[in-house]
């Protein structure tokens, strides 16, 4: 198969999973007011930054599934390559999430 082939097929999959992160953020990022519940005597904030990370947690979850579960389709459609690149992705981006995770304890 054609390596320019693979490489926009990750580059799409790549592009919906910041597309969908960027989204969040940015309805974050212009929605949230962390001093929605303050009050003359009161100084309150809400943690967003919390929330922000949950969602965006959930999102790359819910990538990550539906990337599995297309490559278990294009193994069905006879695609091996492609699902091999799927594959990659998926150990490459997890590996990537382990390390960090560990560097930051």
């Amino acid at each position: 198969m054609d390596l320019k082939k693979i490489i926009l097929h990750l580059a799409i999959r790549i592009g919906i999973l910041v597309l969908l992160l960027t989204a969040v953020f940015l309805f974050w990022y212009f929605t949230y007011d962390p001093h929605k519940y303050c009050d003359e005597t009161g100084h309150r904030h809400v943690d967003g930054g919390l929330g922000l990370f949950i969602i965006g947690f959930l999102i790359t979850q819910m990538f990550y599934i539906g990337m599995l579960i297309e490559m278990i389709y294009l193994f069905v459609k006879k695609k091996k390559v492609l699902a091999f690149a799927n594959l990659g992705f998926l150990i490459i981006s997890l590996s990537i999430a382990a390390v960090c995770t560990l560097l930051m304890n």
